[in-house]
């Protein structure tokens, strides 16, 4: 059985992740750092598709705390041959560029880049022994049109952004997949005027397959009206 493993498995993009892969015949490894929501998270998971689970808790900001989610998981249920890292974004890091400190972009680039580079390095060597495998990113928008307004926000999206190219470049040829979706705007289950979580999925999942029509693919909302 493959497994599925989803770094940052809140309500949002990392529910509807692990729901997909799933429905997909995939073991699923849920880690974020709520244990009570990860096991309740897990339970839903598994009785709504008889998926096998098994939750690791982890601070994505923190690369050992990462590597041990990972390694935790694939003695559970074996190597991940999907990995999707998807954190949430600290929005109180996000300032004006004159406002944000030192210590607020390091805080930021540990969990947008330095925690997907400790997932990457803990699931990584499987996926290039079985010769088949997708890492899987999301990231805002800041990249495409920085703003001085959101300085930590516009640094470490295009810093992430470049780390995935990287790695896409790094990798060709050797069956593992990788696949970057940016996302514009904001992510409601319940908004008209927001991307539905499944959304972001499905493109992962495009990706996944080999099916994405760009790389990075941009999801952009339709004008209002």
């Amino acid at each position: 059985m493959q497994v599925a493993l989803v770094i940052g498995a809140g309500p949002g993009v990392g529910a509807s992740v692990a729901d997909r892969f799933a429905r997909e015949g995939y073991a699923v490894g849920l880690v974020a750092r709520d244990e009570a929501r990860l096991g309740r998270a897990a339970d839903d998971l598994a009785t709504r598709t008889g998926a096998r689970t098994a939750t690791s808790t982890a601070d994505a900001t923190d690369p050992d705390q990462v590597r041990r989610a990972v390694d935790s998981v694939a003695a559970e249920l074996g190597p991940p041959s999907v990995l999707c890292f998807s954190p949430i974004p600290d929005v109180g890091l996000i300032k004006p560029v004159l406002e944000t400190r030192a210590e607020e972009l390091i805080a930021s680039l540990r969990l947008n880049v330095a925690g997907a580079a400790a997932a990457v390095e803990s699931a990584l060597p499987a996926m290039l022994a079985a010769g088949h495998g997708s890492l899987l990113f999301t990231t805002g928008s800041a990249a495409l049109t920085p703003d001085p307004a959101r300085a930590a926000s516009a640094v470490t999206t295009t810093a992430a952004t470049t780390y995935v190219a990287l790695l896409r470049q790094a990798l060709d040829g050797t069956g593992v997949r990788v696949g970057h979706t940016v996302i514009v705007g904001p992510i409601d289950r319940d908004r008209d005027d927001a991307h539905h979580p499944d959304d972001v999925a499905a493109d992962l999942w495009a990706h996944h397959r080999g099916d994405a029509g760009r790389f990075a693919s941009v999801l952009r909302l339709p004008p209002p009206g």
